[in-house]
């Protein structure tokens, strides 16, 4: 029994078109691989805007610090001093050993 080629040509073009959408259907540019690797993407970029929020609350706090309602001016003196190395001509220095 020998196949006419009109009933072989209609199931060779579905079968062609099928697996030609179907790749592209995983492969594409929006396909199923590409959605995976959006959706990785968005959870990297979820935590590091988590760590810049964390990050600003920080600096949100220590700016706050230095406002002029709450510095006490002694205190920015002496913090000053101590990260700038800073003494006055009539300051007593005693030197302690480091642990």
């Amino acid at each position: 029994m020998l196949l006419r080629p009109r009933q072989i040509l209609a199931p060779v073009i579905f079968a062609t078109v099928f697996g030609y959408f179907g790749y592209h259907l995983v492969n594409g540019d929006r396909g199923l691989l590409a959605m995976v690797h959006l959706q990785r993407e968005n959870q990297i970029a979820d935590q590091n805007l988590a760590e810049a929020e964390a990050t600003r609350k920080i600096w949100e706090r220590r700016v706050s610090e230095l406002r002029n309602q709450s510095i006490d001016p002694d205190m920015l003196d002496e913090r000053a001093r101590i990260l700038l190395n800073y003494a006055r001509k009539d300051d007593i220095i005693i030197f302690t050993p480091t642990r």
